[in-house]
């Protein structure tokens, strides 16, 4: 008898006899000591692991689900929080009509004390213009500089305690727009009575001076830069561009000058006059505005009103200013105007709004993706690089 040499029981040698009444099966193999019995394979399931291992998989399945419910109970409410609160915080920035981008009222003004002074005596309010000039709207339902530099004058003048102003400016000029704007309101709060002293603390220049011219007197520390009389209007010309981008502006306009200063074209001769015109009759009433003020002749304001600028020293030569001395000297010049001396002295701050961090983030959100999007097509168009 042949010996099993251990191999698997599907296999089967060529000599072997088909047994009768199964043809073509294999015979069984005859039992000695070296049988191994044939094992079939595991069969493959879905899963890692057999059926019988996945013991308590409902209990698994149940905690998740509760800890992701309660996850979500968390998570729903702090969510729909801070929607709420932009929300808020978006129209109150923005105004129920639109027309603001920041809300002021009085209740978001708090005085910092400066000096104490001597109950009884009065009060200077020291407003602060540092920065650009700028703004929209007007000055009682505004935005910018413009509106919040209105509202501390109007809340200084309301108060009858406040004496005096004294408008600390640190600024290079700004919108013609909004300088005048607040020009105006310097103008209304002398005519109620309210003395108004312009200290320039390092530059007073263009709409800083503009509204300076407003006062009842100018002084300039030291170091300060001071003028820069003039108006300008830019113009950005980026037709060549346009071509390299392979952008062409085709407008469709009423008349011929309705796309006049358009930045997608050459300026023409005639336009150029145009705009000229306009700019000089901006810079006359400039000019009258600081004669007016500074009690000079529009003429020899207009010897200084070139757009230079001027030294502390060289702006009272020239008299642009009445002084040039620190803060304290100013606030010593507006008791010799109100006649009073030992006067309590405090700026006027506001208090920053939940409105006014939406709204600031979302300027500059915006600032950011436009950047994000001229880079990126400057990047990816041929024709550009």
């Amino acid at each position: 008898m042949p010996e099993y040499d251990g191999s698997d029981v599907n296999t089967q040698s060529a000599a072997s006899p088909a047994m009768p009444g199964n043809a073509g099966a294999p015979p069984p193999p005859p039992p000695h000591d070296g049988y191994r019995a044939y094992s079939p394979p595991p069969p493959s399931y879905p899963y890692s692991y057999p059926p019988q291992q996945q013991s308590g998989w409902m209990g698994k399945t149940i905690l998740q689900s509760c800890l992701i419910a309660g996850c979500a109970t968390i998570a729903v409410p702090i969510v729909l929080g801070v929607f709420l609160l932009v929300v808020i915080g978006s129209v109150t920035s923005s105004g129920i009509n639109g027309a603001a981008t920041q809300s002021f009222s009085p209740g978001n003004i708090r005085e910092k004390m400066i000096r104490k002074g001597d109950d009884g005596v009065g009060t200077i309010a020291v407003i602060n213009v540092i920065g650009v000039i700028d703004g929209n709207g007007s000055p009682q339902d505004g935005s910018g500089m413009m509106a919040r530099v209105s509202e501390q004058i109007r809340v200084a003048v309301e108060k009858s305690d406040v004496k005096a102003i004294i408008l600390q400016i640190d600024s290079p000029g700004g919108g013609l727009t909004a300088s005048d704007l607040v020009y105006n309101e310097i103008l209304q709060a002398r005519s109620k009575g309210k003395h108004v002293v312009s200290w320039a603390s390092s530059t007073m220049a263009s709409g800083g001076y503009y509204i300076a011219a407003a006062s009842d007197g100018i002084m300039a520390s030291p170091t300060a830069m001071i003028g820069s009389i003039g108006v300008i209007m830019q113009h950005y010309q980026i037709s060549e561009l346009m071509e390299r981008l392979g952008v062409k502006v085709d407008p469709i306009t009423s008349g011929e000058h309705k796309d006049l200063g358009s930045m997608f074209r050459e300026m023409t001769p005639e336009e150029r006059a145009f705009l000229q015109e306009t700019v000089d009759h901006a810079q006359n009433r400039f000019v009258d505005i600081v004669a007016k003020g500074r009690g000079m002749v529009p003429d020899d304001v207009r010897k200084y009103a070139d757009g230079r600028i001027f030294t502390a020293e060289m702006a009272l030569e020239a008299g642009l200013v009445d002084k040039v001395g620190y803060m304290d000297d100013a606030i010593s010049w507006t008791e010799e105007l109100v006649g009073v001396k030992g006067m309590r002295v405090v700026a006027y701050k506001r208090v920053v709004t939940f409105a006014d961090l939406v709204a600031e983030s979302g300027r500059i959100a915006a600032r950011e993706a436009t950047r994000e999007i001229v880079r990126q097509t400057m990047e990816t168009t041929p024709a550009a690089r």
